[in-house]
């Protein structure tokens, strides 16, 4: 084999000063073959098998190889993966392998190179698509770390993202996180694509078909969008929001955030996501994000009337201890609706609570486990008919009232000979000023020596200047029943034979 310097002198005898190839022959001793070779191709010389070698090790477990590295391609998790050595001991052990690690290693890597997957870039037009995905990230709530669920939207044309927390990924979140991010978009993408979530597929079948779940599509029927789901394990269908994912828990969540509550920490999410749009600009382009967004928003869906109800929906009694279950937890309801149907609407952050279509109590939502959840004026007709429970029931140990009202309760017991009762109607006159009027008026009541609902009824009626009810516990108005008339006493009216009525 002749270098590349021979080669570059027996092209300029032959092409500059003319010589032939049997003279190059005859003088530099190279054979006729090697001198066309030379002729025709001046790069450096490249070494060709006729035929491939023979490989008598490594070429009857080849094979073997082969198809533990498509075995291997098939597992989502890449730590379930083999490893070269592994390999290797697997073949010492089950089929006797006499070779070296190093050269199933290099085979391994042989394989794999030639099974790697290949991708091809995609073009969204504007308006066209979005990609939604989960995530997680550490964030303190009102001094409390929780590991939050991140909600992450993104337009693909514009790249314009929405990131939102929630305590959960449960279905009413799931459905949340769209609404807000419409909003916060300016519209509706054509179609959005998703993994296989459960909030949003309840069975996945062959191909790309799937099974969704009801309030998924009545919830896509009000926006008129449509879903795209992902091959099974192929994450990388939906790359805009992966990425996005990345650079969240990157930016937004290093440090962890801190907040009052959820509000206050979506708010400060949404900040950062207008300011990621006017500093980072859309792949390919001289457009920012914010630049392209603007001119996406004529193209998306506009926005439904009304906002779709992200809740669910479950039908509930409560117990004679005036409380629902749900989620293992407890939430209180007032005492006239014990025993009644009712229906519960789970929302991210808030439980609400119907009879009749009348909404009867709100909570917030707990996520913990065997939580009771109270409201004390839900219990406050049943403590007034059972006074002596007062101080040792949970709606009112737990209530966090002021101080003020535990002071004046204990003094109220040295001058009333029925304080709990007393007190229970001093605690019903919130209804018609609020708690912190009636805080108000105790502490008033307690300066001046005050010890009886009227004396801080009439300390309410100067604070407020409103009639307030008679003293005594209030039903609602569900409570009272009205006799039909009865409609037989007209005929009282009609004048008897020979007598007239005036």
């Amino acid at each position: 084999m002749i270098s590349v310097v021979d080669k570059e002198l027996i092209r300029k005898l032959h092409y500059v000063e003319g010589k032939s190839i049997r003279w190059i022959h005859r003088e530099l001793g190279y054979s006729r073959q090697t001198i066309r070779k030379a002729l025709q191709d001046a790069g450096p010389p490249e070494y060709r098998l006729s035929r491939p070698r023979p490989q008598p090790v490594t070429g009857a477990i080849r094979s073997v190889l082969a198809e533990w590295v498509a075995e291997d391609e098939t597992k989502l998790q890449k730590k379930r993966r083999h490893t070269g050595q592994r390999m290797y001991e697997r073949l010492v052990e089950e089929y006797g392998y006499t070779g070296s690690p190093s050269t199933i290693r290099r085979l391994v890597g042989e394989l794999r190179r030639q099974t790697r997957e290949t991708f091809v870039p995609l073009e969204f037009p504007a308006g066209s698509n979005a990609q939604c995905d989960w995530g997680q990230a550490p964030v303190i709530i009102d001094g409390l770390e929780w590991l939050a669920e991140i909600f992450a939207l993104r337009l693909s044309y514009s790249r314009m993202p929405f990131v939102m927390a929630f305590p959960t990924q449960r279905q009413e979140a799931f459905m949340e996180g769209h609404v807000q991010g419409f909003g916060f978009l300016g519209g509706v993408p054509h179609s959005i694509t998703y993994d296989n979530l459960k909030t949003a597929v309840y069975k996945v079948l062959a191909g790309r078909n799937r099974i969704e779940q009801n309030a998924f599509i009545a919830f896509r029927s009000h926006y008129l969008f449509t879903s795209r789901y992902c091959n099974t394990g192929r994450a990388n269908e939906k790359g805009r929001v992966e990425n996005l994912m990345g650079f969240v828990h990157r930016n937004f969540f290093t440090p962890v955030p801190e907040a009052g509550d959820w509000d206050s920490l979506n708010a400060l999410l949404a900040e950062r996501c207008r300011r990621y749009a006017a500093t980072h600009r859309v792949p390919g382009t001289k457009l920012t994000v914010a630049e392209a967004w603007a001119a996406e928003k004529e193209h998306l869906l506009p926005l439904p009337p009304h906002p779709f109800p992200c809740c669910r929906y479950v039908e509930t009694r409560a117990a004679r201890n005036q409380l629902v279950r749900f989620d293992n937890n407890y939430y209180s309801v007032p005492a006239a609706y014990v025993g009644r149907p009712l229906l519960l609407k789970a929302f991210v952050h808030r439980i609400e609570i119907y009879a009749d279509r009348l909404c009867v109590a709100t909570h917030r939502r707990s996520y913990g486990t065997g939580e009771e959840v109270y409201d004390l004026d839900h219990y406050l007709d049943t403590l007034y008919q059972k006074p002596g429970a007062l101080e040792d029931a949970k709606p009112f140990r737990r209530a966090g009232l002021p101080e003020v009202y535990h002071r004046y309760l204990a003094a109220l017991k040295d001058h009333h000979p029925r304080p709990e009762r007393e007190f229970v109607q001093i605690l019903l006159f919130h209804r018609e000023v609020g708690w912190e009027t009636l805080t108000r008026a105790l502490e008033e009541a307690a300066i001046n020596r005050i010890y009886h609902a009227a004396g801080v009824r009439e300390i309410l009626l100067r604070l407020t200047g409103k009639y307030l009810a008679p003293l005594g516990p209030r039903q609602g108005l569900e409570a009272y029943r009205v006799a039909r008339p009865n409609l037989g006493r007209f005929n009282l009216l009609v004048a008897a034979p020979g007598r007239v009525w005036h």
